[in-house]
């Protein structure tokens, strides 16, 4: 499934890329055609307004390849899958004991003070063989 996904995104991506390429060629050439056009008759003009698919092509594409993903997911079943997982994870969830908020706190202390207690030691060992060494290089 992975591999049908990661090939639809690079279709839609190259698709992109070749529509902006091939708008981008148009609108250098029109614009130079206008250019040329100003140049003979000697009039200033505005640049020109962006087309629609300049302004929505790489969108309208994305949207169809999305929409083709979301298709192939529902063709071959995956999307059902997904919602099961989903039913029966929120189903299990609901049937935990979740702490009240007093084991909570003290669980929370506990964890602070272990976590105080190991670095305490880390640097209580890291000191000695710190200084065991300096006195080993020194001699």
């Amino acid at each position: 499934m992975n591999k049908y996904i990661a090939i639809l995104l690079a279709a839609g991506a190259s698709v992109v890329k070749a529509a902006t390429g091939a708008v981008a060629a148009a609108s250098n050439s029109a614009v130079a055609a206008t250019a040329s056009t100003n140049a003979v008759t000697k009039t200033t003009s505005t640049l020109a307004q962006p087309t629609f698919f300049q302004q929505y092509g790489s969108l309208i594409i994305w949207v169809a390849v999305i929409g083709g993903l979301f298709a192939f997911m529902w063709s071959k079943g995956y999307l059902v899958k997904i919602r099961n997982f989903v039913e029966e994870t929120m189903e299990e969830l609901r049937k935990c004991t979740w702490p009240s908020v007093d084991e909570l706190k003290g669980s929370t202390v506990v964890v602070m003070l272990t976590i105080a207690l190991l670095g305490a030691f880390t640097v209580g060992v890291d000191w000695i063989l710190s200084n065991l060494m300096r006195l080993i290089t020194s001699a």
